[in-house]
């Protein structure tokens, strides 16, 4: 069933695409044309004054299809920070900033991107240059400013630490990540100034591991909880793989809006319909006792609560696997040991 959703963040009916639609594009989405198949790549640590480049919003285009190597956008998002003073003279493109994809999908070339399909995160951006960038670079849908360092999460550590966010300073910064794998595929979407940046690929090893769950049966006909569940990737797998149940449990409010819309978009490979209980916009942006916010039933049973992790227990008692999964940096010992006697088959930590 196709529905088409109004963005979040921006309103618009382009951002949010059916799950399947966008799984039937992936692998063509960002593939050069035969005519620009072989144009080379421009030099990362050069800098861009020495590139000899003639810069519009047309420069590097290819007049089949279109497209334009992302070297080329960064090259004309450069011109423009470094014409406003936000980076020096010597500036060169492995300095502008990150770029993702708004629909991330595995690629073997430079993708050749169409028009607002980039969203920028770059250091010390104002909105004045910001909408600059938004209109002269026309594949570029948003732009957000970065706050701390690149390796810095978003979002929140744990629920006494303070949300790391980054501003969004023009357009939109709603994306998707596309995963393919013996699973099933999924399309998950999330606003990257307020959730975790992750680059998922088929092959990774958090991915691997609920496959690894799958192929030895601990999925089969199971409770699952996915505790620190985010956009809701792991817990979500996890139901294409066999689950008879999952819980999806995150404290941070802006991770249960996106995993919401992910069960919607998904529904189909899910095989649920889905029934929102709770307002979002009466609850806390920091979860501390579990409210259950929506469930989904179908082929699974799905519930998600908003609250912290290590007090789930008063709601969900047990299960047969739980998915342990903090960010960067985050010891997961003290969930651990919290679920090490509600689990009864595995307690997976990643």
């Amino acid at each position: 069933m196709l529905v088409t959703r109004k963005c979040p963040t921006c309103g618009s009916l382009d951002c949010i695409r059916p799950a399947g639609e966008v799984q039937q594009q992936a692998f063509s989405m960002y593939v050069p044309c035969a005519r620009c198949r072989g144009d080379q790549p421009l030099d990362k640590f050069i800098p861009l004054v020495e590139l000899g480049l003639e810069l519009d919003r047309d420069s590097g285009r290819c007049p089949f299809c279109g497209k334009r190597h992302l070297d080329y956008i960064m090259a004309s998002v450069l011109d423009i920070l470094i014409k406003e003073g936000i980076k020096d003279a010597g500036a060169a493109l492995k300095d502008v900033g990150t770029p993702l994809v708004a629909f991330g999908v595995t690629m073997v070339d430079v993708p050749r991107l169409p028009a607002k399909s980039l969203v920028m995160v770059i250091d010390n951006v104002n909105k004045h240059v910001a909408k600059r960038i938004l209109d002269e670079v026309p594949e570029v849908k948003g732009v957000l400013n970065r706050k701390g360092k690149p390796s810095d999460s978003v979002g929140i550590l744990d629920t006494g630490s303070k949300p790391h966010v980054y501003q969004l300073m023009a357009g939109c910064d709603m994306r998707a990540d596309v995963i393919s794998c013996m699973l099933g595929d999924l399309c998950l979407y999330r606003g990257q100034s307020d959730c975790h940046i992750e680059f998922w690929r088929n092959n990774s090893v958090k991915v691997k591991a609920i496959e690894k769950l799958f192929l030895d049966g601990l999925l089969d006909d199971s409770v699952v909880v996915d505790g620190l569940a985010s956009v809701g990737t792991l817990g979500l797998l996890a139901a294409l793989g066999g689950a008879k149940k999952v819980v999806l449990n995150d404290a941070w409010l802006p991770a249960i809006r996106n995993l919401l819309l992910n069960i919607e978009v998904n529904q189909d490979a899910l095989g649920v319909e889905m029934e929102r209980i709770v307002d979002l916009s009466k609850l806390p942006a920091i979860g501390d006792e579990p409210v259950l916010v929506a469930k989904a039933s179908g082929n699974v049973e799905l519930e998600v609560y908003i609250g912290d992790f290590r007090k789930l227990d008063s709601v969900v008692p047990s299960c047969d696997v739980c998915i342990i999964d903090t960010f960067p940096g985050v010891s997961p010992e003290e969930f651990e040991a919290k679920w090490q006697g509600l689990a009864t088959k595995k307690i997976i930590v990643l």
